[in-house]
């Protein structure tokens, strides 16, 4: 596979790929998201801030997610869950705690937290983006063995042609994020897009899984498909559920004004 674990070296530092590509991914969505703010009446400064508090709390979360998932490798030295360097990170470790810790940050802050997230989801879509590619330089999350003209060797593993899934990946979480740009124009109700984020999100992970090499754990679907499924599922529930409350809300208000005349 392609691989570039080490970018390059500065003065005995190794930069390495992963983090980097992550770290890049931050940066774009931090200043685009900083542009974006005033049109959507959101103080541009609160949206800096919001990435600190999201990127940190994700990687927290992405780490002990990982860590939970793999715990054979750190029973014996749980200290070294400490010592990422942004590696060994689950994607929806990172969602659920950034998630969560813009919530109460929100509450603190009396920043409307629907408004916020629909305003972050694009960009949480293309920092996936980012982060894929960087294992694929990295050579983590490989595919599985397979003899598409397009497959490549992972060289952490063997040098078996494989999927190169994260590539796959990537280009989702890119097609994800242009839908949700287009969506955040017309979304039917504050909060829809975070919702939709984890719908398409939650559908590009069950099927990139195909393509990995994991270990299947029920009816031949890996763990993270089981837990996709559940989360596409709950995401339309939650739409089609808020849609049709507010369909009623509205026809209610739409019969008193005419009993009214």
């Amino acid at each position: 596979m392609l691989m570039h674990r080490i970018l390059f070296e500065i003065g005995g530092i190794q930069i390495f790929s992963y983090g980097a590509m992550i770290s890049l991914g931050i940066l774009v969505a931090a200043i685009a998201l900083y542009r974006e703010a005033p049109r959507e009446g959101i103080n541009p400064d609160h949206t800096l801030e919001a990435i600190i508090v999201g990127a940190v709390s994700g990687l927290i979360g992405a780490r002990l997610l990982y860590a939970a998932l793999h715990w054979e490798q750190f029973s014996g030295r749980p200290l070294t869950i400490l010592f990422a360097r942004f590696e060994g990170l689950s994607f929806y470790g990172a969602f659920i705690g950034g998630v969560i810790a813009l919530y109460f940050w929100g509450r603190w802050r009396k920043i409307n937290f629907f408004k916020m997230v629909d305003l972050f989801a694009p960009y949480l879509a293309l920092g996936y983006a980012f982060g894929r590619i960087g294992c694929f330089l990295n050579g983590c999350c490989y595919g599985k063995i397979s003899d598409v003209p397009w497959a490549m060797p992972a060289a952490m593993v063997d040098d078996l042609l494989r999927h190169p899934v994260q590539l796959y990946a990537a280009a989702g979480g890119v097609l994800i994020f242009l839908i949700l740009k287009l969506l955040r124009k017309v979304r039917p109700f504050a909060g829809f897009n975070l919702l939709a984020l984890s719908a398409f999100y939650g559908m590009l992970r069950f099927t990139t899984e195909f393509y990995r090499d994991e270990p299947v754990v029920w009816l031949g679907l890996t763990l993270a498909q089981l837990f996709s499924f559940l989360l596409t599922l709950f995401s339309l529930a939650a739409i089609i559920t808020v849609m049709l409350l507010g369909a009623g809300t509205k026809h209610k208000k739409t019969r008193a004004l005419e009993q009214k005349k």
